[in-house]
């Protein structure tokens, strides 16, 4: 059973910093860990990350260290990174042998071999582990806005403890037992994200973009069941949930990368905000490869991506 004296969150992003304020109205106190001493002392000082999330006041029992062994004393530690950071963190903190449930917000793969985050933690940190994904923008929960998501882990025992210690009126957490389908949902609907905004960009229409949510479902939960998850797990708030929260919303900076490619843009002039699909949707060629599993929708994304194929080309694939 986990305390809710002290939770860590390594991470003090954007997600990191509003989940903080979600947990710091149930937990004592919330340690958030940042690589950036000005976001520590902005958290610390002033009650609010000017960085991340500016404007909106967090809660006294939030403090942020730039310190990672501090997480030691911590009963339950959620990874609220970047997904490229993931292996390194983990590298970081193994010499602080913390015996903490560990639970992952970060969306993607593991580029180099298209590995599952919750398999690089197995490897490396062996702790107990959940995931944690769904429709859930930031700055909307941070206010208070209701949300909900899902988490999942080999543990349904703990993943059912920890929706039960943490969830809240406005961020409800529903646990469900496929954590395998719930972090391949949580990577691709970046991916399709990002071709619902060259879609988008080219005034394509909502019916188009529509049809590209169906069938990028559908090669979601081929994947997924390749993959050992449940093809049905493309139905929970961590599937179909997230995936119309960041494919029809201009907030999602996926769906903006993807309108710079239908303008004319590349990867290499991008200066928006960082869009996980990006980086998840080199994974693509790997799972076809690995797997012999077509993938014919995001594999055109990826190439309009990160191969520059001419959109006309992708578009007549897609739609």
């Amino acid at each position: 059973m986990i305390s809710l004296e002290k939770i860590g969150i390594v991470g003090a992003g954007c997600y990191g910093t509003a989940i903080a304020q979600c947990f710091s109205r149930k937990a004592k106190e919330i340690l958030l860990v940042s690589d950036s001493k000005t976001t520590a002392s902005s958290i610390n000082k002033l009650h609010m990350n000017l960085s991340a999330l500016p404007g909106i006041p967090l809660n006294s029992n939030i403090s942020c260290t730039d310190i990672f062994s501090e997480i030691q004393s911590c009963s339950i530690v959620f990874f609220a990174l970047p997904v490229s950071s993931v292996l390194l963190v983990c590298k970081q903190i193994r010499e602080y042998e913390i015996k903490a449930p560990l639970v992952l917000c970060s969306k993607g793969f593991d580029v180099e071999n298209g590995r599952l985050q919750s398999d690089t933690v197995e490897e490396i940190l062996g702790n107990s582990y959940a995931v944690l994904s769904g429709p859930s923008f930031a700055h909307e929960i941070a206010r208070g806005l209701p949300a909900g998501v899902n988490i999942a882990g080999k543990n349904m025992k703990l993943s059912r403890h920890i929706a039960e210690c943490l969830s809240i009126p406005t961020f409800k957490i529903e646990a469900i037992d496929d954590y395998i389908g719930l972090q391949v949902a949580g990577a691709l609907k970046n991916v399709l994200a990002i071709g619902c905004g060259v879609l988008s960009g080219l005034k394509f229409g909502n019916s188009a973009i529509s049809k590209l949510i169906v069938d990028g479902l559908r090669e979601m939960a081929e994947l997924s069941n390749v993959l050992g998850g449940k093809k049905e797990t493309v139905f929970e708030l961590g599937g179909i949930g997230d995936v119309i929260l960041t494919c029809t919303s201009q907030q999602s900076r996926n769906v903006l990368f993807g309108e710079h490619l239908a303008t004319g843009g590349h990867l290499k002039n991008w200066t928006g905000a960082l869009a996980e699909g990006i980086s998840s949707a080199k994974a693509i060629p790997i799972f076809e490869r690995n797997y012999n599993i077509s993938m014919k929708i995001f594999s055109e994304i990826y190439k309009a991506i990160h191969e520059s194929k001419n959109l006309c080309e992708v578009i007549s694939q897609i739609t």
